[in-house]
């Protein structure tokens, strides 16, 4: 179900699991923001939230991917990502509300940091797998984003959308995610343009993304977030660069789960939702 917020545009919404009626979910007593990391959509959260019984999960497309869509040459500033997500807590009918947590993967989860910094109380707790937060260069350092390249470089169209999925399950890091995500991120993140499909989040665009991540201060924003802060690392914590990021958050604590890759939440629905649910106890 995509929801349409009042008096704006942008974001677009789904409400899921995606046969989510248009009430709040059967005893539902937490409202769930889940935010998705960069070049992909809300929809792929879809997995995840089927395994929350009992959480109201509303799924924002951040501007520039899915159906919420920006003018050529837009340059993706950060704090509009958080704005996106602040609009999105905002449209949820006061009548059908609870706590309100935010859950996000990646850029998802740094937008979330952006949104609770920029108003404060927004979110009761946050829930944040791997945040795209990076400390401040040293003087004089230009810092680069490889992945920005990498983007610049992504296959944008194919023939359908049975293509792309072969294409997709066929190379890493895709052929690992779960079924049911690849097929939301499929089925929903590419246009018919003519005899062929697009991508909505355009290489370029992506790209851009990236490049706006190194001057998004995320890091800066993590000392005026007050509320209760998890943050879940997957492989990378021999790095120790998550444990340094939990430790900026007032609240903040580490969750860490080795097995698992930086797209944790796309490849294990399972095991991240078994993660929430412990997480959302409390406040349940």
């Amino acid at each position: 179900m995509t929801i349409e917020l009042r008096g704006s545009a942008l974001p677009a919404v789904h409400r899921l699991p995606a046969d989510a009626s248009g009430g709040a979910a059967p005893g539902a007593r937490v409202t769930a923001v889940l935010a998705h990391g960069t070049g992909f959509h809300g929809r792929v959260w879809g997995p995840v939230a089927r395994r929350l019984p009992g959480v109201d999960c509303h799924a924002p497309d951040l501007r520039g991917h899915g159906e919420s869509r920006v003018p050529d040459g837009y340059d993706f500033p950060w704090s509009a990502f958080g704005a996106d997500l602040l609009a999105t807590a905002d449209g949820v009918d006061p009548a059908e509300r609870g706590p309100v947590v935010g859950i996000g993967h990646s850029c998802g989860a740094a937008s979330l940091v952006l949104a609770e910094a920029a108003r404060p109380g927004t979110f009761a707790a946050l829930w944040l797998y791997e945040p795209a937060a990076f400390p401040p260069p040293p003087p004089g350092v230009v810092p680069t984003n490889p992945l920005a390249a990498l983007a610049r470089r992504r296959r944008a169209t194919f023939a359908d959308r049975a293509e792309a999925a072969r294409n997709y399950a066929s190379k890493p890091p895709m052929n690992a995610f779960d079924p049911e995500a690849l097929a939301a991120f499929v089925d929903h993140g590419f246009d018919d343009v003519d005899d062929h499909v697009r991508l909505k989040c355009l290489p370029a665009n992506e790209a851009q993304v990236y490049e706006s991540a190194l001057v998004a201060e995320v890091f800066a924003a993590m000392a005026r977030v007050r509320c209760p802060v998890v943050v879940v690392e997957g492989n990378e914590s021999k790095s120790g660069r998550f444990a340094a990021l939990a430790a900026q958050f007032p609240y903040g604590r580490l969750e860490t789960h080795p097995d698992l890759t930086h797209n944790g939440p796309l490849t294990h629905p399972d095991r991240i939702a078994a993660s929430i649910l412990d997480w959302l106890a409390p406040l349940r």
